[in-house]
């Protein structure tokens, strides 16, 4: 059984970015950790190729399995996308990958 990581990552309108960062830390990403079924979350500034209009960032939630992402997905990916999609409509568009870890060195 091989971990899996869920990518989300986001590009954000510069007017609400600093508004969206703290949400982000305060609110929801803590609300997708106490599902229990993440083990940890890394959260990034995406560097683009070319100059943009607007920031990206991607949040990496690790999980143990497939299943747990699964589970995810069924029990509490609907609700919180909706939170997000309320509080920031078109100011923050997500984009989700789910990721399998092949190799690791830690």
């Amino acid at each position: 059984m091989s971990e899996h990581i869920y990518n989300v990552t986001v590009v954000v309108n510069p007017v609400v970015e600093e508004r969206w960062l703290k949400w982000m830390r305060e609110e929801h990403i803590p609300n997708v950790m106490e599902t229990g079924l993440f083990s940890s979350f890394l959260f990034t500034q995406v560097f683009p190729e070319q100059e943009q209009d607007h920031p990206s960032y991607s949040i990496q939630y690790r999980a143990a399995d497939l299943e747990s992402i699964k589970l995810y997905m069924q029990m509490y990916a609907d609700e919180l996308r909706a939170k997000s999609a309320k509080a920031w409509g078109e100011h923050a568009l997500a984009f989700r990958t789910v990721l399998e870890v092949l190799d690791e060195n830690e």
